[in-house]
């Protein structure tokens, strides 16, 4: 994100609960830990219990939604740097992801995304889910911002 006129910078990292909507059961994500131009970093304690486990192993969508969890962050960080309402958003697509290494539950991971491509109101995201330096599924997510 670049900062423009009515921005203000906020210190990071922020907890999720401050700047996306989503609440337990559904909250995966737990801070925003680095924002700029188009990128975001986040973090995740991943699950030991709950809906995103299923034969004691995350789900793949799980993945998913954490690399989206975080986009959404970056958006309610813009709105609250810009001290306006946060976007309305929803995941419309997945393409090309792929799982490298297993996750453990209990582990902290780091999501990274980047913005690669925007069309209207149409966002590509190129994102990853990393334990340490380890990469354990990355893929393009296609998200659609509410323009109003």
């Amino acid at each position: 994100m670049e900062k423009g006129k009515g921005m203000r910078e906020i210190d990071l990292p922020l907890p999720a609960e401050l700047l996306v909507p989503h609440r337990w059961p559904m909250l995966f994500v737990d801070s925003l830990v680095r924002r700029w131009d188009d990128s975001a970093v986040a973090q995740a304690i991943l699950p030991v219990a709950g809906i995103s486990i299923s034969d004691n192993r995350l789900l793949p969508e799980f993945f998913v939604e954490l690399i989206a969890q975080s986009v959404a962050m970056a958006n309610g960080y813009d709105a609250l740097c810009q001290e306006r309402p946060a976007k309305n958003g929803m995941l419309v697509g997945v393409d090309g992801f792929s799982f490298a290494s297993e996750a453990v539950p209990g582990r902290m991971v780091r999501i990274e995304t980047e913005k690669t491509f925007s069309f209207g109101a149409v966002k590509i995201i190129r994102g990853g889910v990393f334990d340490a330096d380890e990469l354990l599924a990355s893929g393009n997510i296609k998200v659609w911002e509410d323009p109003d």
